[in-house]
């Protein structure tokens, strides 16, 4: 992104919709999207990681949302809301 100053200035895309992913907009904004703190700083500095019985599983929990929010892109919603706009209006 980049910014335009003045009348009608803000923020501009400075790629493609398309080029970028939910998981890259989200990462930025929100930071870690790790579903427990301990995931989100390499290394695991939790001193039970090393016999924590769910870590497993908040792990896979974590590989999950990352590859569902880095397969959609922000041009998938783009037009998945336009869709519906031009459905509602069609009524």
């Amino acid at each position: 992104m980049y910014s335009v100053r003045g009348p009608q200035g803000g923020y501009r895309l400075a790629r493609q919709p398309e080029q970028y992913t939910v998981g890259e907009i989200l990462r930025v904004t929100e930071g870690s999207l790790a579903p427990v703190s301990c995931l989100g700083m390499e290394p695991n500095p939790c001193p039970r990681a090393g016999y924590c019985t769910t870590l497993s599983f908040w792990e896979g929990l974590y590989q999950q949302i990352d590859n569902y929010v880095d397969s959609v892109t922000l041009g998938e919603l783009v037009s998945k809301e336009r869709g519906r706009i031009v459905e509602e209006l069609a009524e």
